[in-house]
């Protein structure tokens, strides 16, 4: 049995009681957390292995509930800014993704895996995208990659089967104004992508020692009544979630009529293993439908922002009961792979919004990244606090810098003074990956040839698709 014990740092537990113990021992037997409390009632068993996080806040790893993995490598490009969402889809991030190789799969999912562990980032939902045709294959060097580093990982294989004619003509505009990039058709047959999927979750779902969990990704409103009954009856039998993307009004491709929301509540597809992302342009109704239907919702405030296609509104999902987690997107709709960064931003947008200054809190945000995520990807059991019984999914932050200092309320400091690079351990079930900012699995050697291989794959591809770079 390998035994650890974090002693010496402030321990925010995230516990149904939210204890913040200050001067906290946590003691972690082979994947789980075995005893958890102040250094007084609590010694560190003896031979364990002693991880000193004195001058650190220790708590729960961050769990991103809706992120686009492999749009990693279509970052920083030109061609991103100044888009509406399906200006940006259909002329950069469809294009990009068809041009991308087995290699600059695994080279993206690489790239996000570290940068992911080094902002505190334990867990993730990825929506992946890139490949249709080959779905097995992509997937599988994404998973290769997460396995690799150790992360925790939702893979949702995104599929849409339904085009409708208002979108059909929209998105043919949308490529007359840019003949020179090469445009790809990303609908198939719903058979074949529901076929794909059911070899997918039979190939890889509770692989990487359970790390790695597969769910159905039906897009939204365009996809048919079979790929969403399927869908919801693949998570069920797999003990999964499932996931949406729940846009209303102009940003999204709702027909005329009733809301997106209610459409999927009179066709049936609204259940509790359901996880919504985006939850944009929300009317009260909209919000009682989904509580109801215990749906579990994600807001990404900062990809929202972006491409300017609405807001989630948040503390009245918050007021409503209903269980609301954060995601940071596509990282080229949002920059960094970093939720302490967009965190703050979500609580400020939110205040501004709503001309109130206690519009939303930095507990209630980090709630959302942590235990509030864990209930959106159905692991509120095993993760998203530092309680006994629970598997150790556990970040060290380093309070010792300038912005960190002077430190009162722990939530407040971690949520507004924190860049992210603060992260000094990270522990994935159990197993550090990180320790010192020094990642178990690449050598600094290894990593630094990373980013040179990501950076010159990434500008292949934009030569490849026909992309704007600069």
């Amino acid at each position: 049995m390998s035994v650890k014990a974090i002693v010496g740092g402030a321990v925010i537990t995230m516990d149904p009681d939210r204890r913040i113990i200050d001067d906290g021992v946590v003691v972690v037997e082979d994947q789980h957390i075995s005893a958890v409390g102040p250094a007084s009632q609590v010694r560190p068993p003896r031979g364990s292995r002693i991880i000193d996080a004195s001058g650190m806040a220790v708590l729960p790893g961050l769990i991103n509930c809706h992120t686009h993995v492999p749009q990693i490598l279509l970052r920083g490009y030109a061609a991103n800014e100044g888009r509406r969402v399906w200006d940006w889809l259909t002329n950069v991030v469809h294009p990009g993704l068809a041009a991308y190789g087995p290699g600059d799969i695994r080279t993206a999912a690489r790239l996000y895996s570290v940068e992911a562990i080094r902002s505190g980032m334990t867990c993730f939902v990825d929506n992946e995208d890139a490949w249709p045709d080959d779905t097995v294959g992509s997937i599988g060097q994404v998973i290769a990659a997460y396995s690799e580093a150790g992360v925790r990982a939702m893979v949702a294989r995104m599929m849409f089967d339904e085009q409708p004619d208002h979108l059909a003509d929209m998105v043919r505009s949308l490529r007359q104004k840019e003949p020179q990039v090469v445009h790809v058709d990303n609908w198939r047959p719903t058979d074949r992508l529901l076929s794909d999927l059911d070899r997918l979750i039979r190939t890889y779902n509770g692989t990487a020692r359970g790390r790695i969990q597969v769910w159905p990704s039906p897009v939204g409103t365009i996809c048919s009544d079979t790929m969403f009954e399927t869908s919801r009856r693949l998570a069920r039998d797999n003990g999964t979630m499932w996931t949406i993307h729940l846009v209303q009004g102009p940003a999204g491709v709702e027909n005329p009529g009733p809301s997106s929301t209610e459409d999927l509540l009179a066709r049936g597809h609204l259940d509790r293993r359901l996880l919504a992302g985006h939850c944009v342009g929300l009317s009260p109704r909209d919000i009682r439908i989904l509580r109801d239907a215990e749906v579990k919702g994600c807001t990404q405030v900062v990809s929202n922002c972006f491409l300017a296609m609405g807001m989630a509104p948040v503390p009245d999902l918050l007021r409503a009961g209903m269980s609301l987690a954060v995601g940071t997107d596509d990282v080229n709709c949002n920059g960094t792979v970093n939720l302490f960064s967009d965190l703050k931003t979500l609580i400020l947008v939110h205040r501004a919004l709503a001309d109130d200054p206690a519009a939303l809190t930095a507990d209630q945000a980090l709630e959302m990244a942590t235990i509030n995520g864990a209930r959106a990807v159905g692991m509120e059991k095993e993760i998203g606090s530092i309680e006994t019984g629970k598997r150790a999914d556990i970040i060290l932050i380093d309070l010792g810098h300038a912005q960190t200092t002077p430190t009162h309320h722990l939530p407040s400091a971690i949520v507004f003074q924190t860049y992210g690079n603060e992260v000094d351990t990270v522990l994935i079930e159990g197993k550090v990956v990180m320790r010192n900012r020094q990642l178990n699995w690449l050598t600094a050697a290894e990593e630094r040839a990373l980013y040179r291989d990501a950076a010159e794959r990434s500008a292949a591809i934009s030569v490849r698709a026909g992309i704007r770079s600069r």
